[in-house]
């Protein structure tokens, strides 16, 4: 497989105040040990798996429905199946009268693929609606988390400095916020966005930030997002010994959370340490136990290029 992450380098968008928010509920089953959005929120690969059965028993386009088609696509995004992910958005892109909650949904993801694997104008076309449905339900629904949202989107198509700025603006409004996940996010986009500019001491500042509050949220495949993040921050710094044991600790928690994708790419950068260290034996191991098939295309390149220095 080739196609296998849209956007590895973005904490994945478990976007579910907009489920909570935008006119479509969260799902509560009395009787099961988790409720559903308990498990969508901090377990993806089980929600997928939940999701999928309960989709079956439900009426296509009922409330219910939309509400389980929603957390499929966050799990979908979260365990990088981007595949799986282009298929399910193109099937429903051009549907009229959609929630809007959902439509953004759609949008974001769809626009992310074909960016990546496609048409660059067309995906922004996507991106741009996206926006406009983001800046009305802010408008009906205010909500510092769906900010960020719309800071992540200004990244994706480049505008670095306005979401820069307006990250900024909410680290400052909300300094005093006991929200873990707002939090993490915030900090994480700002990890980012400071990287892409080359405000490398703020970014890995940001990511420490990150990882404080991604404990706090809970959710195992966040954390090994966040730490692969802070890895690599500190790795671009030549802070190889904390970049190791950061990628170990990502590596422990992706396989927990089932996400074999982040596991393998952690190996992947965690090698290329041990190869500039002359570690020549522990970098060989690291790449033999990696699933190529895991890889992305930059991350399938790079796993060839290293194996050449063995």
């Amino acid at each position: 497989m080739t196609k296998q992450t849209v956007v590895a380098k973005l904490i994945p968008l478990l976007t579910l105040l907009i489920v909570m928010g935008g006119g479509i509920s969260p799902i509560t089953y009395a009787n099961s040990e988790k409720s559903l959005d308990h498990v969508c929120q901090f377990f993806p690969a089980e929600c997928l798996s939940r999701v999928n059965t309960e989709l079956k028993k439900e009426k296509e386009k009922s409330h219910l429905w939309f509400s389980l088609m929603q957390f499929k696509l966050i799990s979908l995004f979260s365990l990088q199946k981007s595949d799986e992910l282009f298929q399910e958005t193109k099937r429903w892109i051009n549907e009229p009268d959609l929630p809007i909650a959902f439509q953004v949904t759609l949008f974001i993801y769809h626009a992310k693929y074909i960016m990546a694997f496609g048409d660059q104008a067309e995906g922004k076309q996507f991106i741009y609606k996206a926006k406009q449905q983001l800046s009305l339900m802010n408008e009906i629904y205010p909500s510092p988390i769906r900010l960020i949202e719309l800071a992540n989107l200004q990244m994706f198509i480049g505008e670095l400095p306005e979401a820069y700025e307006s990250l900024n603006h909410l680290k400052i409004k909300y300094k005093d916020s006991n929200n873990p996940y707002f939090m993490m996010e915030l900090y994480g986009h700002l990890g980012h966005v400071a990287r892409q500019l080359k405000y490398f001491d703020e970014a890995l500042i940001h990511w420490h930030e990150a990882l404080s509050w991604s404990y706090k949220y809970g959710n195992v495949q966040q954390i090994a997002t966040v730490l692969f993040n802070l890895a690599q921050a500190q790795q671009h710094a030549k802070k190889y010994q904390l970049a190791q044991q950061n990628y170990l600790i990502s590596i422990r928690h992706a396989e927990k959370a089932l996400d074999f994708i982040r596991a393998s790419h952690a190996k992947l950068y965690l090698a290329e340490i041990k190869l500039v260290l002359n570690e020549k034996q522990q970098a060989q191991e690291l790449l033999l136990s990696i699933d190529e098939s895991h890889l992305a295309n930059e991350g399938l390149a790079k796993f060839l290029e290293l194996k050449k220095h063995l």
